[in-house]
């Protein structure tokens, strides 16, 4: 009976030791994705500022739109706890977690602002769009002031 004891000690042991790295691994999975969002909204966002101002405004920018938003509207979700620049390397300050109502509030409000732009670009109304664009860019500072630091060096 000894023996299946010192047995189910070294499996659980093993597996707790392979479970670390993998764990490790899945956070920096995340702040990759929270990285590619962010990058991917931002490119969509400067692009259909430029197919406004130039006032043609057509189905490949309404397309662009809704995939910005669908994207973003999973962005909180990538946020678990342990994934702040205290735990693992992002820029993601420990603040979106002390106050995580303002920060969920924030990225709601580029929801919001998201939601708008895809309509715009629905209806091909290059003006409604490239204003909703500016305001959906103007939200961002909302989030990144508060909540993320600095790029390392």
């Amino acid at each position: 009976m000894k023996l299946w004891s010192y047995i189910f000690s070294f499996i659980a042991v093993a597996a707790l030791a392979l479970a670390v790295p993998a764990l490790a691994q899945d956070k920096g999975a995340l702040v990759k994705e929270r990285g590619s969002i962010m990058k991917s909204v931002s490119g969509t966002l400067k692009a259909l500022d430029k197919s406004a101002k130039s006032g043609k405004v057509g189905v490949n920018d309404a397309a662009r739109a809704s995939k910005a938003l669908a994207s973003y509207k999973k962005y909180t979700s990538l946020f678990p706890a342990g994934t702040d620049s205290s735990m693992i390397k992002t820029r993601a300050k420990p603040e979106i977690w002390k106050d995580w109502s303002k920060f969920e509030a924030q990225a709601g409000k580029l929801v919001t602002a998201l939601t708008d732009v895809e309509k715009a670009a629905k209806t091909g109304d290059a003006a409604a769009m490239g204003a909703a664009v500016k305001t959906a860019q103007g939200t961002c500072g909302g989030c990144h002031k508060p909540f993320r630091g600095p790029k390392p060096k």
